[in-house]
């Protein structure tokens, strides 16, 4: 077992490791099977995995929240499982649902587990004031946990856990609701925790939360695999990005050749010329067009002499 000293203050804390031995979970199936892990004490570990792969579980276990169906979980050579499904004092958890008590402000909610702890009132606020502005969110002490944004909960859920100074901590996506600046906040504070001699895990999907961490563990389907290999997040297989001279060529598609323009046929009475589209008149002519002459007859008037029948005549003969 690993031991070391680390200080905050005055005050000296023995550094124990986390020892998780032959750990099994078995609901209607296996959430977790055969876990044989050390979390090191002054290391910043990360426990990565797709969604399912046993995260929460494992923290739970180690946390001593929940009993494992097979093996033990240790810490300070003392079993972490209680009987009670209560964490040991020296235990403080992050949770991805935040826990926070919706009837109570932001600094009442960090306060609360000091006073769970023993300390009292005022000493409690002073120390819930501090670890909020650790996070920046100081200003927001006397806000209901209703008001607050989805990523200032989770900072007060980070400050709570923070704040009691425990030997484990173990944070439950810490950083899921959080934007860059505030993601590396968190895993600054985080760190100085590990620092101080804690046991700090962190489960995530973050790669760049994995990236910044000392230890990375991989769960997969409730197993543990390869640490050293990449995570497998996504639950597909990382696209291979050919390079371009090796990438198969298109086949090439012959044109279509375009169809070919016959000359139209002559106009039967002259050659040379293409008949118009045709449009049929909306009425039936009364007669044949006026010939030059017959106009010209036309604009005379008729004299003294009946030639209706030489006029009907004209009507009838062609033009030349």
């Amino acid at each position: 077992m690993t031991t070391e000293t680390a200080r905050t203050g005055a005050h000296a804390r023995v550094a124990t490791s986390l020892q998780l031995s032959g750990i099994s979970y078995v609901l209607s199936r296996a959430l977790l099977d055969g876990i044989d892990l050390e979390l090191r004490a002054g290391e910043l570990t990360a426990v990565s995995g797709p969604s399912g792969s046993g995260k929460t579980t494992l923290l739970s276990i180690a946390g001593g929240l929940v009993e494992p169906t097979t093996g033990t979980a240790t810490f300070g050579d003392r079993p972490m499982w209680q009987g009670t499904g209560d964490p040991r004092p020296e235990v403080a958890f992050v949770l991805q649902v935040y826990g926070l008590v919706p009837i109570l402000s932001a600094r009442e909610n960090v306060s609360v587990a000091l006073r769970a702890r023993g300390v009292g009132p005022r000493e409690a606020d002073e120390r819930a004031e501090a670890a909020l502005a650790r996070f920046h969110i100081s200003d927001l002490g006397d806000r209901q946990v209703e008001e607050l944004s989805g990523g200032q909960m989770q900072r007060v859920a980070c400050a709570r856990g923070l704040v009691v100074g425990a030997g484990v901590l173990l944070a439950d996506e810490p950083t899921s609701e959080l934007d860059e600046g505030n993601r590396m906040l968190v895993l600054t504070e985080l760190r100085a925790e590990a620092e101080r001699g804690a046991v700090v895990v962190v489960a995530t999907h973050d790669p760049a939360v994995v990236d910044l961490c000392d230890t990375h563990y991989v769960l997969d389907e409730g197993r543990l695999v390869d640490h050293v290999e990449e995570v497998h997040l996504t639950g597909r297989s990382r696209p291979v990005q050919l390079p371009r001279h090796a990438a198969p060529a298109e086949p090439a598609v012959p044109a279509e050749p375009e169809p070919e323009v016959l000359p139209e046929p002559p106009h039967p009475e002259h050659p040379g010329l293409h008949d118009e589209p045709h449009h049929e008149p909306l009425h039936e002519p009364l007669h044949e067009p006026l010939h030059e002459s017959q106009h010209r007859a036309a604009d005379e008037g008729p004299d003294d002499t009946d030639d209706t029948d030489d006029v009907n005549a004209a009507f009838r003969r062609p033009g030349p």
